[in-house]
């Protein structure tokens, strides 16, 4: 086989690992091929390891295509261009880690240089949670979210830890594959095994806190008709039915989803005022998502934000702080006017300021994570360091279908469940709505495009685990060694090029 053959091999596989399909076993194997077309074809590594990410993530994110297509008004030639260059700068953090480990070191088996390349590649997998337009989707250490007593170590190292194991992992496959070298399997084996201990034991470590039963209020609104305002009037109605359902179940706080009420939350607003009659009537906790206007500095800024309304009277609002590019805002549209052609939506809002986190009851606070922002591992932290006893997700999923995203995006919530050992109480307009626990199962989850209102009790915990105190250590020491391997194989090369050549 071709080494551009075994690299897009590779990289189609590794994809498969994640939801919809979820073939786990996929992420421990897919990677060690992009290796094989590395050591086949060294002086190719960029372009090798860079089509093997543009064939991931190209797989990963194909939901894309009918959502520009249909949502966003691009012909789907158009959507599908799009695609393609977002996963081509996303394949880039393949290709350059890629490229500078293979200028610095040969594929020779062994385990110090096994360490050096799973670092590197987790090193980037961090930079991509990072950057200014960063997107950590499909990190590979989501790819196991089923094994629990392996997952349990994200409360160390974060779901970055899981990557690091599992890059690991491919390195000794090729190995003992290529080298025959046995050495790098039996450390990836010890870790493995160290790991799966370490959560067996945490899987029986309880966690104790106040309870509290809580109304998912699901209204399966069609995107197509949402924004509409003919249907206003009967989404408000649908989501007060559903809330009856809820309360009927004994919940004693309600919860609707990202934009529930699709119009700008403003005391001249008939909607608006009429959810605080709701819950002014009944006597009910509510928070529910709805854009709001700020006037500031003469502008009005619009904000994607949730409410809590306790008795008719607002308690707490949290504006969204991670924007969507393209969906909420366009980056670098000032210089680059074009670029709206691809906005999906609006691409009008403004990130909120500090957030504050949703406090019911002193030990009762929410912190909210609004759609796109229950991908990036340092917002929950954030949120749990600033109080929150639960963390609360709210979306609008309804833009996925019944295509591999809503899958995708739901599992990123039990890895921040994990990481900072909090309930993760999730409601979407259409699913997947739901409760996971600390230790990352899923104790409730609806069916997508479904109507539904179910309770669930959550515990709210005051427990902070070691990632929630240290944060991204783990990341930060493999980012660290990938640039001190880089720096000394550059030292190592000028010397090799000054030195005289015998005679």
């Amino acid at each position: 086989m071709s080494p551009y053959l075994l690299a897009l091999t590779g990289g189609f596989l590794t994809a498969l690992s994640q939801p919809k399909l979820s073939w786990f076993f996929l992420a421990f194997f897919g990677p060690s091929l992009v290796l094989e077309a590395v050591a086949r074809a060294p002086r190719r590594a960029f372009s090798l390891s860079f089509l093997a990410g543009l064939a991931y993530f190209a797989v990963l994110l194909y939901w894309l295509v009918p959502v520009m297509h249909h949502f966003g008004g691009l012909p789907f030639l158009a959507a599908a261009g799009a695609l393609g260059l977002l996963s081509a700068y996303l394949a880039l953090y393949w290709a350059v880690p890629f490229l500078l480990f293979v200028s610095g070191h040969s594929l020779n088996g062994r385990v110090s240089t096994g360490l050096i390349w799973a670092a590197s590649l987790t090193a980037f997998e961090y930079l991509r949670a990072k950057v200014p337009l960063a997107f950590p989707w499909g990190l590979l250490g989501t790819a196991p979210y089923r094994l629990l007593p392996l997952i349990q170590v994200a409360d160390l190292g974060g779901v970055f830890i899981l990557s690091f194991l599992i890059y690991l992992s491919n390195y000794a496959l090729f190995s003992l594959m290529r080298y025959r070298e046995k050495a790098p399997l039996a450390l990836a084996l010890l870790l493995l095994l160290s790991a799966w201990g370490y959560g067996t034991v945490r899987l029986k470590t309880p966690f104790a806190g106040p309870s509290q039963t809580i109304g998912l209020v699901q209204g399966n609104i069609p995107q197509d008709i949402k924004w509409d305002r003919g249907f206003l009037e009967e989404t408000l109605l649908k989501y007060e039915d559903l809330s009856k359902k809820a309360l009927a179940c004994g919940a004693n706080l309600l919860v609707w989803p990202e934009t529930a009420l699709p119009a700008y939350a403003t005391p001249e607003n008939p909607f608006f005022r009429e959810i605080l009659g709701f819950t002014a009537k009944d006597g009910l906790a509510l928070i529910f998502g709805a854009p709001r206007l700020e006037e500031k500095e003469g502008r009005l800024l619009a904000h994607n934000s949730l409410f809590l309304v306790v008795k008719g009277k607002i308690k707490g609002i949290y504006d969204k702080q991670r924007l969507v590019p393209f969906g909420e805002f366009v980056p670098l549209e000032d210089k680059l006017p074009w670029l709206r052609t691809l906005a999906v939506a609006s691409g009008e809002y403004t990130p909120g300021p500090e957030a504050s986190p949703l406090k019911l009851e002193p030990d009762k606070v929410f912190g909210p994570l609004i759609c796109f922002e229950s991908i990036f591992p340092d917002l929950s932290r954030r949120r749990v360091l600033e109080g929150a006893t639960v963390l609360l997700v709210a979306t609008n999923d309804a833009w996925f279908g019944t295509t591999a995203g809503p899958y995708q995006h739901f599992v990123q919530a039990i890895f921040r469940a994990v990481e900072t050992r909090r309930y993760v109480v999730r409601v979407a307009n259409t699913g997947i709505s739901g409760l996971i626990d600390p230790y990352g199962r899923v104790v409730l989850k609806t069916p997508l495009e479904e109507e539904a209102a179910p309770c669930v009790t959550a515990k709210h915990l005051a427990y902070f685990s070691w990632y929630t105190r240290k944060g991204d250590l783990f990341a930060l020491f493999c980012l660290l060694l990938t640039g001190l391997a880089f720096g000394s194989s550059l030292i190592r090369r000028r010397r090799d090029e000054e030195a005289p050549s015998g005679g």
